[in-house]
């Protein structure tokens, strides 16, 4: 009897730790973040903040790897995540997105991207309700026509908007055709202006202040870690800055009618519990999007440009 009992015990002892094991899994979450500015910030808080509601603390292991928007480091660290065999990837924005894609492929790793414009065009997914392959996640696809529509109502004798773009960013080029197709819709005209490196912003604002009534800032990396340049040019000119989204808000854009990246952020965490805890492939799940905005206005700039503020958007304003 005393032998069973023995025996009966040590089982009892393996479930246990067995039992223990399971449940203190510690999950490893790769992060690549293509450059260091505050809407691709968030999306990454975002995240964090998931987990920690979803996991606890202790359950997860984050390597963060920012690029500071060097293409080469994009490949390189992604590479790393790969190697270092994490679990899953979290990618924050298109270029990071794509060499994450590329460096997991292989290995089999799910990739949650976020920051991406069009995932499709980005070659990240087949469609965004069926992405169908090893990556899903979160698109930042801007409201463009929503916000030309609250310049045209700030600015309602402008004509001519001045849009800055990196040649080389994906997400960029879907974005000048959305806005050159919407601002048709409202008697305006865009004036595209291509960089390829930082250099190009001074010289390429400089050539813009002077056939525009108004810059529209895009979601482009390279601008908008350079807002503080744009506006500053502009501004000297009397051209007033839009932006697409809020994170420069206080380096002297006029007014954004912004999606939340904070809020993009815990969607994209949701997708990465989703796949870890609950067993979901990318390939099965939506990409997310958001269509609620946030109008933003920055009241000492107006004042500083003489631009009276329409009550319509003044009353709605946060």
């Amino acid at each position: 009897m005393k032998k069973y009992l023995g025996v009966l015990l040590v089982l009892l002892l393996v479930m246990v730790g067995c039992s223990s094991e399971s449940e203190n899994i510690v999950y490893k979450i790769g992060v690549i973040q293509l450059a260091d500015h505050p809407s691709l910030d968030a999306t990454f808080e975002g995240l964090i903040e998931v987990l920690d509601e979803k996991l606890g603390a202790d359950n997860y292991v984050v390597d963060y790897q920012n690029a500071l928007g060097d293409p080469t480091n994009v490949n390189t660290m992604s590479q790393k995540l790969v190697d270092d065999g994490n679990d899953i990837i979290y990618a924050i924005a298109t270029n990071a997105a794509q060499a994450a894609y590329a460096a997991a492929e292989s290995a089999g790793i799910p990739v949650v991207f976020n920051a991406v414009t069009d995932p499709v065009d980005a070659g990240l997914v087949n469609t965004m309700d069926k992405p169908g392959k090893h990556a899903t996640g979160v698109s930042d696809v801007a409201p463009i026509d929503l916000q030309l529509a609250m310049l045209k109502e700030m600015l309602p004798d402008a004509k001519n908007i001045g849009m800055l773009y990196n040649t080389g960013e994906t997400n960029s080029l879907v974005q000048i055709q959305i806005a050159e197709a919407e601002a048709t819709k409202l008697g305006l005209t865009i004036i595209k202006q291509g960089i390829s490196q930082p250099s190009d912003i001074d010289t390429a604002t400089q050539q813009l202040v002077e056939k525009v009534d108004a810059i529209y800032n895009i979601t482009d990396n390279m601008v908008v870690s350079a807002t503080a340049q744009v506006t500053s040019i502009a501004t000297t000119a009397g051209i007033p800055v839009f932006a697409a989204e809020d994170g420069q808000l206080d380096q002297g854009i006029l007014a954004t009618d912004s999606i939340d990246y904070h809020n993009l952020g815990r969607l994209g965490g949701e997708t990465v519990v989703d796949i870890l805890v609950n067993g979901k492939s990318p390939a099965e799940i939506s990409v997310k999007t958001v269509t609620e905005t946030v109008l933003y206005i920055n009241k000492d700039v107006a004042e500083k440009l003489g631009i009276e503020i329409p009550e319509t958007l003044a009353s709605r304003a946060q």
